[in-house]
C-alpha cells in the first residue's frame, strides 16, 4: 500500500508500551514483549461493541479494537474479531507515533492512519515494520475518535493480517464515519459515571478493601486447619456481593478483584505454617491470568481458590486451561455456594473441585430437613469418587453440626464455630465444644 505523502495528516501505526507502573511485572509468555495490560479496561455500552462488529464487518479485517486515552496511555477498551492473534486484548496498553494525535486533538479528525504489509516496498519504515511484525499485523488502519465537546476520547483502529488497508478512500471514508457514530454514542454516557468509576479507582489506588478472616475447622475432630478471606468494604460503599457487581458494571471487575486477592494473600506469613488461606475469584479474573501473576513466590500449595456456584462460565475449557495452571503450581481449587444458584452441579461435574463449599441455604435447618440431609450425603458421596472434600458453610447451631458430622461431611465454617474477624485465628483447644454464638450476625454477601 503506497504511503500517504503529507505525513503531517497522518499517524504511524501503534507501539506497544509497558507502563512504568508495571515495570517490575513477571514477563507472559504469551504476550509479545513490551504489551502489557492495565487494570480495568473501561466498559463501553452495548452499541459501541455492536459498532466495533459493524467496522470489522464493512472493512472485511481481523480484529477492530477501540482504544481510550487514560492518562496519556491509550488503553484498548474493547476489540471485536480475533484479537488474540495480535497479542492484544481489551486492558492492553498501546502508543501512536505522533503525540499531537495521542494525546490530545480538537477539531475535525485528520486523515487516517495506514501502515502496509512489511517488506512490501511501500515506504513503510523499518521501525514501523518491527511494530507491525510484533502485532502479527499485515496492514493497520487508524483514526480519532474526538467527543462532541472537541476532547479526543482514543482511536478506531482496524488490523489485518492479509488484507491491504489503505489510508484514502472507501475504507478510511467508512473507518471516519463509524469514528463519528462512536463519537456520538460515547458522548451520550450518563453523567454520574466517571463519579462512580473515580470512586472505585481511589478504592483500588489506595490498596483495595480490607479482609477479614473466617476460619475452617476439620470434622469431627474440630481443629482449626485454615481461614477463608472475606472483603469488607468503608462506609458507603454496601455489602461485598454488591460493590464486586457495581464493579463488574463498571469495567472495574478485575482490578478491583486483584487488588483484593492482593490484600488477602498478604496476610499469609501470618497464618500457621500448616494452615491453607481460601480466597475467592470470578470466572473473568481467573481467564485474565492475572491470578497466576499474582502468587508467584508465594506457598501455592496452601492457597485455595474458590469460584462461586452463581457466576455465570461461558466458556469452560477456557477456564479448565487456567486452572490447570494453577493446580499446576500447587493451588486447589473450591466451588462455594454449592446449591444457592442454578449452575452448580454443572460447576461441579466439569470443574471438579478439590473442596465443594455447601451453601448456607442447605446448612441451616438440616437437623430438621430430611431432604437437606439427603442433599448433604450426595455431596459428600460425590467427593469421595471425585476425591474431593465438601465444606459446610453457615453452621449456626450445633444441632446442624452433628447431623453434618453424621453425613461425613468433613470440614466447616460458620458463627457457631468462629466468626470473621482479624489474624490471628481463634486456639484449637477453644473449639472442641462450641457454643452458639449470640453476637449480631455479619453481613451474608461474602467474597475475597
Amino acid at each position: 500500500m503506497a504511503e500517504s505523502g503529507h505525513r503531517g495528516d497522518t499517524m504511524a501505526p501503534p507501539c506497544p508500551v509497558r507502563p512504568e507502573s508495571d515495570s517490575k511485572r513477571e514477563p507472559d509468555p504469551e504476550r509479545p514483549a513490551g504489551l502489557e495490560p492495565v487494570a480495568g479496561p473501561e466498559p463501553v455500552p452495548a452499541a459501541v461493541a455492536g459498532l466495533l462488529a459493524t467496522a470489522r464487518g464493512c472493512l472485511e479485517v481481523d480484529v477492530c479494537w477501540l482504544s481510550r486515552l487514560i492518562g496519556g496511555t491509550q488503553v484498548i477498551e474493547a476489540c471485536s474479531g480475533d484479537a488474540a492473534s495480535f497479542g492484544v486484548r481489551p486492558g492492553s496498553t498501546v502508543r501512536y507515533g505522533d503525540r499531537r494525535h495521542s494525546h490530545g486533538h480538537t477539531g475535525h479528525p485528520p486523515a487516517p492512519a495506514g501502515q502496509a504489509s512489511p517488506g512490501t516496498g511501500t515506504g513503510t519504515s523499518a521501525a514501523e515494520g518491527q511494530v507491525s511484525g510484533r502485532l502479527g499485523a499485515g496492514s493497520y488502519l487508524g483514526v480519532p475518535v474526538v467527543l462532541a465537546d472537541g476532547r479526543l476520547y482514543g482511536m478506531l483502529c482496524c488490523l489485518s493480517h492479509d488484507r491491504v488497508l489503505t489510508a484514502r478512500g472507501r475504507q478510511a471514508r467508512s473507518l471516519i464515519l463509524l469514528a463519528g457514530v462512536l463519537a456520538e454514542s460515547l458522548s451520550c454516557q450518563p453523567p454520574d459515571l466517571e463519579a462512580r468509576r473515580g470512586r472505585f479507582r481511589q478504592l483500588i489506588d489506595n490498596g483495595g478493601p480490607r479482609m477479614t478472616f473466617q476460619p475452617v475447622f476439620e470434622l469431627p475432630s474440630m481443629d482449626c486447619m485454615g481461614a477463608e478471606a472475606l472483603a469488607r468494604f468503608p462506609p458507603g460503599f454496601g455489602g461485598p456481593e454488591r460493590c464486586f457487581a457495581e464493579a463488574a458494571e463498571l469495567g472495574l471487575d478485575i482490578a478491583l478483584e486483584v487488588s483484593a486477592i492482593r490484600v488477602a494473600l498478604r496476610a499469609l506469613p501470618q497464618l500457621p505454617p500448616e494452615f491453607g488461606l481460601g480466597f475467592n475469584a470470578s470466572p473473568t479474573t481467573i481467564v485474565s491470568g492475572a491470578i497466576a501473576k499474582i502468587i508467584v513466590g508465594l506457598p501455592a500449595d496452601r492457597l485455595v481458590l474458590e469460584i462461586t456456584e452463581h457466576d455465570h462460565i461461558e466458556d469452560y475449557p477456557a477456564i479448565d486451561r487456567a486452572l490447570d495452571v494453577l493446580r499446576r503450581a500447587g493451588v486447589r481449587v473450591a466451588v462455594d455456594d454449592v446449591g444457592r444458584g442454578s449452575a452448580g452441579l454443572r460447576h461441579l461435574v466439569q470443574l471438579r473441585p478439590d473442596f465443594i463449599k455447601m451453601d448456607r441455604c442447605l446448612t441451616q435447618h438440616i437437623d430438621v430437613d430430611p431432604a437437606r440431609r439427603a442433599l448433604a450425603t450426595a455431596l459428600v458421596s460425590f467427593a469421595r469418587e471425585t476425591d474431593g472434600l465438601v465444606l459446610a458453610e453457615g453452621v449456626e447451631t450445633a444441632a446442624e453440626l452433628d447431623v453434618l458430622i453424621g453425613a461425613g461431611v468433613h470440614q466447616a465454617q460458620g458463627h457457631l464455630l468462629a466468626r470473621p474477624g482479624p489474624l490471628p485465628l481463634p486456639p484449637n483447644a477453644d473449639q472442641a465444644h462450641p457454643q452458639p454464638d449470640t453476637s449480631p450476625p455479619e453481613p451474608t454477601s461474602e467474597h475475597s
